[in-house]
């Protein structure tokens, strides 16, 4: 029995991006026998929320499962000849090296002082990541990321002075305490961030991994959170 479409689709992607059908199953949320029954034929017109999922994992809809573009032929070019992503955000517009994604950069440094966060007028060129990377390992689009550079020893040993950063400011909540970029109503930090759930007003507790460094607390309409830390790199 010949495949469905949807079929050779996801196995393609799936291979782009190094993916079994358990992980692909894991990271989607779905059951082990989801993928497994498309690939085999035994799913011949699958759809709905779960499609859905398990294309977010791909870096695709499910519309590009279902309906690929020009089969096989395409996928073959595609290795060939580079096709910008319709996902890349407006202020990377540029020729990228084939399989790399341009990331926006924030050329002001976390943990220098300032009057605010106005990220247009921020930018400086973008960082190139590669896209399985960025699609595959972040499950992130290019958009949903900034990279900016850390200054200080308020986060040694864990983060450098100089380190890069990688932020995605699609996690914003601090329900759950972490390393954030965040404006602190003074200037850019990278720091952990918290609820100060003692406090009598909502208030957002900023700490520093080096002891060095005492923590303080900031009112949380003051803050303004960039994004959660997924991601970091050091020169040697």
């Amino acid at each position: 029995m010949d495949r469905s479409s949807v079929a050779r689709e996801l196995e393609r992607r799936m291979a782009l991006l190094g993916l079994t059908q358990k992980a692909l199953s894991r990271n989607a949320g779905v059951g082990d026998t989801y993928v497994r029954d498309i690939l085999k034929g035994k799913s011949r017109n699958p759809g709905g929320e779960k499609l859905e999922r398990v294309a977010s994992i791909l870096g695709c809809t499910a519309r590009d499962l279902l309906f690929p573009a020009g089969g096989r032929t395409v996928a073959r070019e595609a290795r060939s000849t580079y096709i910008a992503t319709p996902d890349q955000p407006e202020i990377t517009v540029e020729l990228n090296p084939p399989g790399y994604v341009a990331v926006p950069y924030i050329s002001l440094r976390a943990g220098m002082g300032g009057c605010g966060y106005v990220e247009d007028r921020l930018l400086g060129r973008p960082k190139f990541f590669e896209e399985e990377f960025v699609r595959g390992a972040l499950r992130a689009s290019p958009s949903d990321l900034r990279v900016i550079e850390v200054e200080g020893q308020s986060m040694e040993p864990m983060l450098q002075n100089g380190d890069m950063v990688l932020v995605d400011t699609r996690k914003t909540s601090i329900i759950e305490p972490g390393i954030f970029v965040l404006f602190d109503g003074d200037g850019v930090v990278c720091k952990w961030a918290e609820r100060a759930h003692e406090a009598t007003e909502p208030m957002v507790r900023i700490k520093s991994e080096n002891p060095r460094f005492s923590p303080y607390e900031v009112p949380a309409e003051q803050v303004q959170i960039i994004g959660r830390v997924v991601w970091f790199a050091r020169r040697l």
